[in-house]
């Protein structure tokens, strides 16, 4: 196990994904940081926790940001999810997030870097 996992195995029973990302935003986040927020933990998981990268598939993390969403975790406006092609769903639904995912695909330049990195350094300096 790596250091940071047992740093973190401290505060959670289990180590779990989404307890880790509503600890470490526990204002919330935007709609747009949280759709960024997606697809950074989708497609990359350098500087993420090794024991939480299996829980990282496009499933497991679509039902995570839904149940996200469902908690109020995202503030504010959520018309931003047109850009990621995901407006046919509510925020609450897995298929919204199945959506946000497959924007790198359908749309191609939905990944904003800075944004995801930002977000993970957060997730792991604290």
């Amino acid at each position: 196990m790596c250091q940071h996992c047992s740093q973190l195995m401290g505060r959670y029973v289990s180590m779990n994904i989404q307890a880790l990302i509503s600890d470490s935003f526990k204002k919330g986040l935007s709609y747009n940081q949280t759709a960024q927020l997606c697809l950074r933990l989708y497609c990359s998981l350098d500087g993420i926790p090794e024991c939480v990268h299996e829980q990282c598939t496009k499933e497991n993390l679509a039902m995570i940001f839904s149940e996200l969403a469902k908690s109020n975790f995202i503030v504010g406006d959520t018309s931003k999810s047109i850009l990621y092609g995901a407006n046919h769903h509510l925020i609450t639904d897995k298929g919204h997030w199945v959506e946000v995912i497959a924007s790198i695909f359908k749309i191609g330049n939905t990944v904003d870097d800075s944004v995801g990195n930002e977000l993970i350094s957060h997730i792991t300096n604290q």
